[in-house]
């Protein structure tokens, strides 16, 4: 029983690892989750809050590996099925875009802080080390999204 729940963790894992090297949409959401959780810092979230933030990133992540599942399921059906595959896919991609929207709103009711953003502007700047650290994990962001690593 256990080895089979580690063989079925295994596939999990290689559905994860095949997600981010193929899906750029993957990869955006992995670095927008990282700079939520950095930014986050600034701010003084309760614990509710800390889990909400993890609970939004990671079902926007887990939405965008079920729509990689749906995409991959029906790729390139027979003449037959091509319509259906069709709506199934933009289903599934709407279910991301929902999902995100609502990530997105929520994020900004929880960020939106001109205080805050005072504060973190003053962090980096009284901090050069901390802002040349932010740059360089920006383009290091960009590069990781910008892998094109796409199936052929």
């Amino acid at each position: 029983m256990i080895a089979k729940f580690i063989k079925s963790m295994g596939y999990a894992f290689k559905g994860i690892k095949l997600a981010i090297k193929e899906e750029r949409n993957v990869r955006i959401d992995i670095v927008a989750a990282f700079y939520v959780f950095v930014f986050s810092r600034f701010y003084d979230f309760t614990q509710t809050q800390n889990v909400l933030l993890v609970f939004i990133c990671f079902t926007v992540l887990g939405f965008e590996l079920m729509n990689t599942a749906v995409e991959r399921a029906v790729d390139k059906p027979d003449k037959e099925h091509y319509a259906q595959a069709g709506d199934a896919k933009d289903s599934a991609a709407g279910g991301v875009l929902l999902v995100a929207i609502g990530a997105a709103v929520a994020g900004v009711m929880m960020f939106w802080d001109v205080e805050v953003f005072a504060k973190i502007l003053d962090f980096f700047v009284s901090r050069p080390i901390m802002l040349v650290c932010l740059v360089v994990t920006v383009f290091a962001s960009y590069k990781f999204i910008a892998i094109d690593n796409n199936r052929q």
